[in-house]
């Protein structure tokens, strides 16, 4: 079977915008869409890529990402985005764990590639020669491979987070069910825009958003860098019919000068995901009448929740029940499902779920259970069924041998004025292992600011639970993929912690 559905889209659409890219100026119909990975698909082949090997691309969001995407599809190549927010070190860990054949990139981050061998960095996608090459009216037909369902479509890497990025697998089938699970699961219609701000390197990015419309016949406008107030300019031009973005994406708009609710006159829905919610954020679009709804899904299974519109007035912090085709469970340490309101690891089962990890037969083996993949989110479920993500299932705090849940903590301290956003880690105690800190970006200067959030968290949790040490910052850092970067607020508390003899 081939998997070249760019081709069946462009035999079927009318010639229409398929992707737009403001930031060149170009516009690009399915028919040339189809006609770029073709004319990409015999470039590779003449340089002697073939059938199982592996191409890379390191780029914002370009219509290169989806060149190079379609055009693997043709020729049964394994596509692999990089995630160009990574850490060099990270970075070229992925260049030798995924054995990348070659490798196209934006200028602007070829620095990032230092240490890469010079016979993988293959060319700009931002130079003529790239144009030239996969120029729709120069179109040389390829006909595509057929391949198997169960091959390796493409790698996507994680994080890092907790060490080393690993190399989730998609085989052609965990790869398109997806986009199509997603498509039918947001409606997703052939007269429909959205702009895609979140990267390309991310599921989110493309797995869940781009790729459910493209296969939909929609129009794609692509926001090659997230900056708040372009993407609010981009809304005023475009009036898109919906929104998939992180959470801070949302947050970088309405901070923005330019912001202006009605930019958002043709939005149908706003879907959160990637980390977790920002309740007064919520709070902001829920009282200019729009409901941020959380989506939920991981690199290795992209979407797998999602509430709905009317569920999420109700219940803002859920992630609703398993769309079509997916099954959940929330397991105890034993591998037993819990009952409701009882905490457990949410485990999820479905085609679009990865095989497992690249090279790393152990790892794979640790993360299955019956079938089922080990989110490594701890999550608690109502009498109706909704999920509720606690927290990660690494970031608990063991304090004195007692259980504290980072998000029950980050949830108390936002209900207080003065703060704009709280993270919770552990920090390295003597006396009890770990101990409970805060990060406090504050919403207005306030001087006794640890006071006050100690008396009124006080209130509202058990002793053990409440932060021992507090930080102030004016930005929480992010990592790679737009989320609070714990490791480094930990690595930060942990300085604050030993000069002050903080136990």
């Amino acid at each position: 079977m081939n998997y070249d559905w760019i081709k069946t889209r462009a035999d079927y659409d009318e010639v229409k915008a398929a992707i737009i890219d403001p930031a060149k100026g170009t516009k690009w119909s399915y028919q040339d869409l189809n006609a770029r990975a073709d004319n990409l698909a015999h470039y590779l082949q003449d340089q002697g890529i073939k059938r199982g090997d592996v191409v890379g691309i390191f780029a914002p969001n370009d219509v290169a990402i989806f060149d190079l995407l379609f055009a693997s599809f043709k020729m049964g190549v394994v596509y692999l985005p990089i995630n160009w927010r990574l850490k060099p070190k990270e970075i070229q860990s992925i260049i030798e764990d995924s054995g990348v054949k070659m490798i196209f990139y934006s200028l602007r981050h070829k620095e990032s590639l230092t240490g890469t061998p010079d016979e993988l960095l293959h060319m700009d996608i931002d130079s003529p020669e790239y144009d030239e090459i996969c120029n729709p009216k120069n179109h040389n037909l390829f006909k595509a491979v057929d391949v198997e369902s169960e091959d390796l479509a493409s790698l996507m890497y994680t994080s890092g987070t907790t060490g080393m990025p690993k190399g989730v697998m998609f085989t052609y089938e965990s790869f398109v069910s997806n986009v199509i699970n997603a498509a039918l699961t947001y409606k997703v219609t052939g007269d429909q825009t959205t702009i895609i701000s979140t990267p390309t390197f991310h599921v989110l990015g493309l797995n869940d958003t781009a790729l459910p419309l493209i296969m939909a016949g929609g129009t794609l406008v692509l926001h090659r860098y997230f900056d708040g107030a372009q993407l609010n300019d981009l809304m005023s031009q475009f009036k898109p019919d919906y929104l998939i973005m992180i959470p801070t994406m949302y947050y970088g708009m309405l901070v923005a000068d330019n912001f202006d609710i009605k930019n958002f006159e043709n939005i149908k829905y706003l879907i959160q995901g990637g980390s977790s919610p920002l309740p007064a954020v919520q709070k902001k679009f829920e009282s200019m009448g729009h409901t941020l709804i959380n989506g939920y899904g991981l690199t290795e299974a992209p979407l797998t929740m999602v509430n709905t519109p009317h569920n999420s007035k109700v219940k803002p912090m859920s992630i609703g029940k398993s769309i079509m085709y997916v099954e959940s469970k929330l397991l105890d340490d034993d591998g037993n499902e819990v009952g409701v309101g009882e905490i457990g690891e949410l485990a999820v089962k479905g085609k679009n779920v990865t095989p497992g990890y690249w090279n790393k037969p152990e790892e794979t083996a640790k993360v299955f259970k019956n079938g089922y993949f080990l989110t490594g989110d701890l999550a608690k479920k109502d009498e109706d069924g909704d999920i509720f993500i606690v927290n990660r299932k690494k970031e608990l705090i063991i304090t004195g041998g007692e259980n504290v849940l980072p998000s029950e903590v980050e949830a108390a301290l936002s209900e207080h004025p003065i703060v704009r956003s709280a993270i919770v880690v552990g920090y390295d105690s003597p006396e009890y292992g770990e101990s409970v800190s805060a990060a406090i970006v504050l919403a207005e200067e306030t001087e006794n600011f640890e006071e006050i959030l100690d008396k009124h968290v006080r209130e509202r949790i058990a002793g053990y639970k409440i932060p021992r040490l507090y930080l102030e910052m004016k930005d929480i850092p992010l990592n790679s993929t737009a989320k609070p970067d714990r490791l480094e607020i930990q690595r930060l508390m942990n300085e604050k912690a030993k000069e002050n003899g903080v136990a």
